[in-house]
């Protein structure tokens, strides 16, 4: 998918204003590489430490055209359902809401490549990572990262919060139980 005529990437100044407000928020952040999802720096220690102001600023200065993630798990006290509508996470999100209501308003992204981003509030116990909890459903949680507005998708498309759920908009929700349930596989 190509990027519309009416979309400009990010200006430099646009990334470095919402690290920082990332910052202000509590959240470890890091520079992803332009277009990607990969962090460009080593960024294991942003686990347990968040970058300083000045660190965050060398970056962008850095990587003019870096994207950014948030470090999922508890240092910045946020768990993200990944859902990908083009591996069926729609479908797989509306028979989970069936069997266990509905999930609260909560911060949401719309990603470049057509997905969504739901950000809750860290449940206070270990919740790592896991891909695949039903089909195009993902939990980015502790060890993990997720890309930020206004970041952009490989696509060539914008990652854009879903209006009224940008993270000054609207709280974190509790991250659901039923959904932390699914944060490890079952039993075999």
């Amino acid at each position: 998918m190509a990027m519309s005529a009416d979309v400009t990437p990010p200006t430099q100044s646009a990334v470095l204003t919402a690290a920082l407000a990332c910052l202000k928020r509590g959240w470890s952040v890091v520079p992803v590489m332009p277009r990607a999802k990969r962090p460009i720096i080593r960024w294991e220690v942003f686990q347990h430490r968040t970058a300083s102001e000045d660190e965050v600023r060398g970056w962008f200065r850095r990587w003019p055209d870096a994207n950014l993630s948030v470090v999922t798990g508890a240092l910045s006290g946020v768990v993200v359902l990944d859902v990908d509508p083009r591996h069926g996470g729609d479908e797989s999100l509306t028979k989970l809401e069936t069997l266990n209501g509905a999930l609260p308003p909560t911060v949401e992204a719309v990603t470049g490549g057509g997905g969504r981003h739901l950000y809750f509030a860290h449940p206070g116990r270990e919740t790592r990572n896991r891909v695949g909890i039903e089909p195009g459903l993902d939990l980015r949680g502790d060890g993990g990262t997720i890309v930020l507005p206004p970041s952009i998708h490989p696509s060539g498309n914008p990652y854009r919060w879903r209006p009224g759920h940008a993270p000054d908009e609207i709280a974190l929700a509790r991250f659901p139980r039923w959904l932390e349930d699914k944060r490890h596989p079952p039993a075999q």
